[in-house]
């Protein structure tokens, strides 16, 4: 394939006698950083299939242009120091300090050649009759026949070198040499006829060590020796040396180039030898100081030349060399971004930069040289350079224009006043000798008569590039605004911009530069990639390149070819065929990037020439390149494609590369799976593809690669994969499949047929179930309703008793009774909870011995009194257990109940604590009539009472159950009949609380308190009232019952105004047209209940500040959270205590003309303190910023106050009088004087100056107003 490359070697030749002994070529760099297992590299060859092997004193190593793949013979450590490499059609040869061993390619693993070989290999070679030839550092000689059924292994032991040779070989002539360094016995040749190596003798000027031997092309015999460098063998038997004393000590291979080139490595680097002209090289002399010992040589079949070194790895040589000359900081640019170019008649180019002012840069030279006015012109931000004769023309940003003569070195300046603009970004000077500069204001022309500007036209963006057609058109190219063509005769001025619904304008409107080529056509670079304008059809066609190009910076044209700078890189577009529509081919662009030798592949706007040697300059943001365009050849040669495949947890995985090593990373790849994918993959240089849950079937891989410069390859590389079906997918599972649905077809017959009869059976169960629950459902209904009903009457019998003063035991008779018919209701309500799943819990620890007795004594009288002995065995005083102790008290309650309804004479109560404490048991035991077997198990159930059984509800031990299970225990029971019966529960000693209820938290709401009816003496009734009935406090009293209308009316009527209303609806008329101090609410009323009343109140302004109480049946928690939600100021359950009624009524009228004495009478106090709930909160905030706004002004008025809050002035004047007791007008007096205490604690202001400053115009006024409202003189206060 290297034979096909002409010019590859031509300029590997050239490149010998000129670039290379400057150092001036590209070379990569590989090392332990890229996984070469070592930098210390012995060998590298290229096998057949075109991967590159590096043998390294840590193992073997594989190399495809992308990654490092190490490979590792596992016998012993000597094994890994490779010392040779030889390849094979089978696979690689590999010598070792430990034996020869052979890679297999089919296999990919290592085998031991059957010889007995236990030193280290120094070389491999193989003969014209395929037999492997292999020196060694201690056994001399090996031949092996590899390639022979027989195998045969000869050995020549080299005794006169103690064993050692460095090398052995077979010349084209089939002769085999031997070189060691042992003196005379350097050179040794096989003589067939006697077996043995015949020592060579020679005429030698000077003593030698040899250590490696080449032979050229042309049949010539080479060695490379210790001391004397490199020597040629002449047929004569004289040894000449080649190369001068010293130029290349202790040489460790030898090898020649397709150009005849031969390269030596040695401890002074890599030095190339032309035989024909015996000029020499250094070419690689401490490149870094540890690549200098080279001690492997090497080309591939592209024309790279690979070099190992004992310190520093490997370095490759591209065959295409140094495409680019960079110029940076480095090598002594002064500034980063360059801007524009311009080359004078002595063949020097000068050079803008952004920071680092103009550079003058000789070829002749090469290196940047110093000119006049250098120190002022290097500090300039320059963009534009122009030359006409001598004098160089510099645009500059914000320093304006200055002219440079570079022959006399006379500097002239225009600035602003000259230019109407400081920043100039494009010159130029066209065929007439005009010259036309741009501005950021505009377009001009220089009238050198009268050393001055002529303003031709505003182009409203900057210019950035000015150019000159074959019709003498000017075209200036803008960066925003489009491009601009200015005919000097006609005095025509045209833009052209970017339209979106016309595919031939302008692709943008940020134009970076314009070319006009050889055959007069307007070539433009855009943000949006390249085009050109059809001037006969005055059409901007696009050009879609094969290449990402993104902003097209400067277009440079050179035998017909475009060079264009662009953000992407260089590109090279050669036009072939200018038809819109068509598709560039491969073979026309090429892109040139980081990889090649640029600087850097970002490049700047109209930053680019080509001077009279050819030679092309491009800026970069940092620094620029230059190169000959004749010199850059695009690579043919088109790498071979490799695939791999695996499957890994349902993915199949395929790795490709394309051995290519020029510049792989610009490598690039195309894939498809061929009965998955419709089209080809084109994935840039990714060289990995990942298909996961493919469906079983046959698919065959493909893939194809370019070369570095982009060229597609025809030949595609390919592999077949099987991807079995699962196997639930197998023919196997199939049948067992088809077996299956016979089954389940027969099955579900079978079963249809069972469940309709099922069916019939369960739909009439339903039935009769459901009609027993309807039946349960309406009892309970009807229960809990009674049970609402009858709390209203009982707390007209309870009320009216209290106020009845007389001690008499009949009355004890019916309150007692009154409070057993309250119990029941009370038990009727939580049966109904407990069947609904709505008991709340208050889970505490409780000292049960505590709760036990408070039960136990409330129940000891009634035993007494009916002549049965009551024996309680209570537990240790400070046993404590985590339960509800409102319905512990309630399963006790009801135990003790029904132990004094049927025990004869004996009852007992014991609580016990097991052994591990973790539980403990209340027992309840009477010597009663027991319960029969058949209902024991029947005694919880709801409404259940057993035969013989005394009147009752039948839910009491129902409730215990409920309770007992929502404790987490257990409840059993032990009867016989006749002898009594025993109930034990079984509870937790240490309960687990948690938050979905069976937790009560402390929400902070009001609690109202039960009156204790059993207790003895009676509550005083409130004294009659001395106070006028107009002056007495107003309360609104809503109930739906007449009874408990006329009952609180008549008990409040001494203290209070009292006025009724029978629902929500007739209350809020009432409120709307009276003024009232409190609202006592029934909840369930008739049109609208006391829940959505109080909504209603606390919504409206003008009653939302009246307390209300709500007084209702509804015992739940629920209930009571959501009256208090809704705005209730209390929440008193029925039956209520009168006397605990009156005392919440007086409470909280009070609390609310204490809050409006103190802030009425104190200074600091706070108005939002009389705000009972948000409304009223809002308003009062509302109303003070109202007034302070306009504090100053002492005709603030009732009216404009009524009007900024928006409620009618009498509105305003209840709802005040009612909040804190003033008239409005007091209110708004008191604000300002809250105020003026605010300004006097400050201490900034005068007493006088204090009282203007409120809205008081004279000052002793104010003085009397203050004292009066806080009892202290302002003049004290501040004291104070």
């Amino acid at each position: 394939m290297l034979r096909k490359l002409p010019f590859v070697l031509v300029f590997i030749l050239c490149s010998l006698t000129n670039s290379w002994g400057g150092n001036d070529f590209q070379y990569r760099h590989i090392g332990m950083e890229d996984g070469l297992t070592s930098n210390t590299v012995r060998h590298i060859t290229q096998d057949k299939y075109g991967y590159i092997w590096f043998g390294t004193d840590n193992g073997l190593c594989r190399y495809d242009g992308i990654k490092v793949q190490p490979y590792r013979i596992a016998e012993n450590k000597s094994n890994q120091y490779i010392t040779a490499l030889l390849p094979i059609d089978e696979g690689l040869l590999v010598g070792t300090e430990g034996g020869v061993f052979l890679l297999r390619y089919d296999t990919d693993g290592f085998e031991r050649l059957p010889i007995n070989i236990h030193s280290a290999v120094t070389s491999l070679s193989l003969d014209k009759e395929g037999n492997l030839w292999m020196s060694t550092n201690q056994q001399g000689i090996w031949c092996y026949a590899i390639n022979s059924d027989k195998k045969e292994v000869r050995h020549y032991d080299f005794l006169q070198t103690n064993g050692y040779v460095s090398q052995v070989f077979a010349d084209n002539a089939n002769q085999i040499w031997a070189v060691t360094n042992w003196g005379s016995y350097g050179v040794s040749r096989l003589n067939r006829l006697h077996a043995k190596f015949e020592r060579i003798s020679f005429n030698s000027p000077v003593p030698y060590n040899s250590l490696c031997m080449l032979q050229t092309h042309d049949g010539r015999l080479w060695l490379g020796t210790w001391q004397n460098g490199l020597m040629l063998m002449h047929n004569d038997g004289h040894l000449e040396q080649m190369l001068p004393e010293g130029s290349a000590t202790h040489i460790h291979t030898l090898f020649e180039r397709p150009d005849n080139t031969i390269c030596i490595g040695c401890d002074d680097g890599l030095i190339c030898f032309n035989p024909n002209t015996r000029q020499w090289n250094r070419l690689w002399q401490q490149q870094s100081q540890r690549d200098r010992f080279v001690y492997a040589i090497t080309d591939d079949n592209e024309g790279g030349l690979w070099i190992g070194t004992f310190y520093g790895g490997v370095n490759y040589v591209s065959p295409i060399g140094k495409r680019f000359d960079s110029f940076t900081t480095d090598n002594g640019l002064r500034g980063n971004v360059i801007s524009r170019f311009c080359e004078d008649h002595e063949g020097n180019v000068w050079v803008a930069s952004d920071d680092g002012g103009i550079m003058c840069y000789s070829p002749k030279q090469q290196a940047f040289i110093d000119y006049a006015h250098q120190d002022e012109l290097s500090t300039v931000n320059a963009h534009a350079l122009a030359l006409k004769g001598s004098d160089l023309w510099i645009g500059t940003y914000t320093k304006g224009v200055y002219v440079l003569n570079t022959t006399t070195g006379q500097l002239r300046h225009y600035d602003y006043n000259q230019l109407r603009d400081a920043s100039s970004y494009a010159i130029c000077h066209d065929s007439k000798g005009r010259t036309w500069v741009a501005t950021m204001e505009g377009f001009n022309l220089y009238l050198p008569e009268a050393d001055n500007f002529q303003h031709i036209g505003s182009t409203n963006a900057l210019a950035i590039d000015i150019d000159e057609d074959d019709k003498h058109r000017i075209w200036l190219s803008t960066q925003g605004a489009g491009m601009w063509c200015y005919s000097p005769d006609s005095k025509e001025f045209k833009q052209y911009l970017h339209d979106e619904d016309d595919k031939y304008s302008l692709p943008s409107n940020q134009v970076n530069c314009t070319m006009i080529d050889a055959s007069g056509r307007l070539w433009i670079g855009t943000l949006e990639g390249l085009c050109y304008y059809d001037i006969a059809k005055k059409q901007f066609n696009r050009v879609e390149l094969s290449v990402e190009t993104g902003n097209v910076m400067s277009i440079i044209e050179d035998q017909g070819a475009l060079w264009l700078s662009t953000e992407r890189g260089i590109v090279k577009y050669e036009p072939q065929n200018l038809n819109p529509k068509s598709a560039v081919s491969d073979l026309n662009c090429q892109r040139f990037t980081r990889h090649d030798g640029l600087v850097c592949e970002q490049f700047q706007p109209n930053a680019g020439i080509k001077t009279s040697d050819g030679r092309i300059f491009f800026g970069a943001v940092n620094g620029f390149n230059a190169f000959f365009p004749y010199q850059i050849k695009a690579n043919r040669t088109i790498p071979p494609v490799y695939i791999t495949a695996q499957e890994a947890h349902n993915q199949m995985i395929f790795s490709f590369v394309a051995l290519s090593y020029c510049s792989p990373e610009k490598n690039q790849y195309a894939y498809m799976l061929e009965g998955y994918d419709k089209e080809w993959n084109y994935v840039g240089n990714q060289t990995r593809a990942t298909y996961a849950n493919l469906p079983a079937g046959t698919y065959t891989f493909r893939v194809k690669a370019t070369n570095n410069d982009g060229i597609w390859s025809d030949k595609e590389a390919t592999i077949t994969i099987v991807v079995p079906p699962p196997f639930w997918w197998t023919w196997y599972a199939k049948l067992f499949y088809l077996l299956l649905i016979g089954f389940i077809i027969w099955y579900y017959v079978h079963v249809r047929l069972k469940r309709a009869e099922k069916r019939h059976k369960y739909e009439m169960q339903r039935l009769q179930e459901q009609k027993e629950k309807e039946a349960r459902e309406a009892r309970l209904n009807f229960f809990t309703m009674v049970a609402h009903e009858i709390r209203t009457p009982v707390s007209l019998i309870i009320g009216p008793l209290e106020k009845m003063k007389t001690d008499n035991e009949e009355l004890r008779i019916i309150d007692r009774n009154a409070h057993r018919l309250l119990e029941l209701v009370n038990q009727l309500l939580d049966f109904r909870k407990a069947e609904q799943h709505m008991i709340v819990s208050d889970f505490k620890p409780r000292n049960i011995n505590e709760l036990l007795h408070a039960v136990c004594e409330r129940f000891e009288p009634t035993f007494l009194q009916n002549g049965r002995q009551f024996k309680v065995n209570y537990p240790d005083e400070h046993f404590t257990a985590i339960v509800d102790g409102e319905a512990i008290t309630k399963v006790v309650s009801n135990l003790l109940t029904n132990a004094n309804k049927y025990s004869k004479k004996n009852v007992t109560v014991s609580c016990v604590v097991e052994p591990d404490e973790e539980h403990f048991r209340i027992i309840v035991s009477d010597d009663g009539v027991g319960i029969r077997e058949e209902d024991r198990q029947r005694i919880f159930e709801p409404f259940f009472q057993a035969q013989d059984n005394k009147p009752g509800t039948g839910i009491g031990l129902n409730i215990v159950k409920h309770i007992v299970d929502l404790h987490h225990g257990t409840i059993s029971v032990d009867s016989e009949v006749g002898q009594g019966s025993t109930f034990t529960i079984c509870l937790p000693v240490s309960q687990e609380v948690t938050e979905n209820g069976e937790l009560k938290t402390e929400n902070g709401e009001r609690r109202t308190e039960r009156y204790d009816y059993t207790q003895d003496g009676h509550s005083n009734q409130t004294s009659q009232s001395s106070t006028p009935s107009s002056q007495l406090p107003r309360l609104l009293i809503v109930d739906d019952s007449e009874d408990m209308l006329e009952f609180l009316s008549s008990s409040f009527s001494q203290q209070y105004q009292v006025t009724t209303a029978h629902d929500g609806i007739e209350a809020l008329d009432l409120l709307s047209k009276h003024e009232y101090d409190l609202i006592i609410s029934d909840w369930m009323m008739p049109r609208m209940d006391g829940a959505t009343f109080c909504k209603q109140v606390r919504s409206n302004p003008l009653t939302s500040h009246i307390p209300l109480i709500m007084l209702t049946a509804k015992t739940d928690e629920q209930s009571k959270v959501e009256g208090m939600d809704v705005g209730a100021d209390a929440y008193i359950e029925k039956p209520f205590s009168l006397q605990y009624l009156e005392a919440c009524i007086r409470n909280i009228i009070a609390m609310r003309r204490k809050l409006i004495e103190k802030f009425s009478s104190e200074p600091t106090a706070p108005i939002t303190e009389i705000a009972s709930n948000p409304t009223d909160d809002k308003f009062l905030k509302q109303m003070t910023q109202i007034i302070e706004e306009n504090i100053a002004n002492s005709d603030l008025s009732v009216n404009l106050l009524a009007e900024q809050l928006g409620i009618s002035r009498s509105g305003l004047f209840a709802k005040i009088k009612t909040l804190a007791d003033v008239t409005p007008n007091e209110m708004i007096q008191i604000i300002r004087l809250k105020r003026a205490a605010q300004l006097l604690q400050e201490g900034k202001y005068l007493v006088s100056e204090v009282g203007y400053m409120v809205g008081f115009s004279n000052p002793s006024y104010f003085t009397k107003c203050f004292q009066k409202q806080f009892g202290i003189k302002p003049g004290d206060y501040i004291k104070k």
